[in-house]
């Protein structure tokens, strides 16, 4: 037990090395990380799973209490995201394929890492948990719309295959992971402590696996893709930071909604690019798995170290006047 806490406590604090380790190692040795592309999707699946085993009532709370924050993470990711996608597209006149990837990240829903960078940025986790959820289950019906209107300027998308391969790899496991959570609470609350664990190295899987497949396409496109990936990412904090102070959020909640809105669920875009389009679809996802993690990571360490600037200078100041008034007597 102990070991599973320090390795939950690990991918914590070193979430953006391990994530920046991973994708360096699948980049140099692809052949050793290649075949996990095929378990892309069954990882997703899995991780899917977990969220949904360990969902409860209560993390849906926050749609009742603020049902207008998570109306606006959710409004943000699927009508900011992919407008921010296309246009960046059109900007750097991408390639159809290579531009459809990145609407893609934009259209898919939250990734499950926001909860993370959130409790490391010390943001609203609750209202992040439940954005997340409520954005991941819409996205069988709202992901393929959405690419549909943006993506198809570049490339003829079938709706209904990417619907029901939505369902499978989200919509499904997640069902499963509830009634799961529903027969036997007892049992999943103490498999509880695993999971953070199994599905961080899930993540890992997925995001070595992409980043192997994707190799020579990653290296040929050169700091162009990290750039334009780095860019819609920024743009996501930047709609979050926007829409909160216009309408007077906390520090916590504008903080859980920048990251909600920047972060997507780059492994689902990359698993869908690769299964319904081609590798090259799958690149933004691929540079998005490490573009989001260590950009969200570095904010979060910014936003701590923020944190304790504000604390100390707050206490300065007390001390100030304390010492004041004792000298006053």
């Amino acid at each position: 037990m102990k070991f599973v806490m320090k390795a939950n406590q690990l991918f914590k604090d070193y979430l953006s090395w391990i994530v920046l380790l991973s994708a360096a190692a699948a980049l140099m040795f692809p052949n050793a990380f290649s075949w996990l592309a095929v378990w892309v999707t069954l990882m997703l699946q899995f991780i899917m799973f977990t969220m949904g085993a360990t969902m409860k009532a209560s993390d849906f709370g926050e749609v009742f209490r603020q049902p207008v924050r998570v109306l606006v993470v959710v409004a943000t990711q699927y009508l900011f995201m992919p407008l921010s996608a296309y246009v960046l597209a059109n900007v750097f006149q991408l390639p159809a394929e290579i531009a459809l990837g990145l609407i893609l990240v934009g259209a898919v829903p939250g990734g499950t890492s926001s909860n993370v960078i959130t409790y490391l940025a010390k943001g609203d986790v609750p209202l992040s948990i439940t954005a997340t959820s409520i954005s991941t289950l819409l996205s069988p019906l709202l992901t393929p719309l959405v690419l549909s209107f943006y993506g198809g300027a570049f490339i003829e998308i079938k709706f209904w295959p990417m619907f029901l391969s939505i369902v499978q790899v989200v919509l499904v496991p997640i069902v499963l992971g509830l009634i799961l959570n529903r027969l036997f609470g007892k049992y999943t609350e103490k498999a509880e402590v695993f999971l953070p664990t199994l599905s961080s190295i899930a993540v890992l899987m997925v995001l070595a696996g992409t980043v192997a497949v994707n190799r020579d396409n990653l290296i040929s496109t050169g700091w162009v893709i990290f750039l334009v990936v780095f860019l819609h990412n920024l743009s996501g904090y930047g709609a979050g930071y926007a829409f909160s102070m216009l309408l007077g959020y906390s520090k916590e909640s504008t903080r859980a909604i920048a990251i909600e809105v920047g972060i997507q669920n780059t492994g689902l875009a990359a698993s869908l690019g690769l299964a319904h389009f081609t590798p090259l679809a799958a690149l933004a996802g691929a540079t998005g798995a490490m573009v989001h993690t260590l950009f969200g990571s570095m904010y979060a360490n910014l936003c701590s170290k923020y944190d304790e600037k504000v604390a100390k200078r707050k206490e300065q100041t007390q001390q100030n006047t304390s010492t004041v008034q004792q000298a006053n007597y």
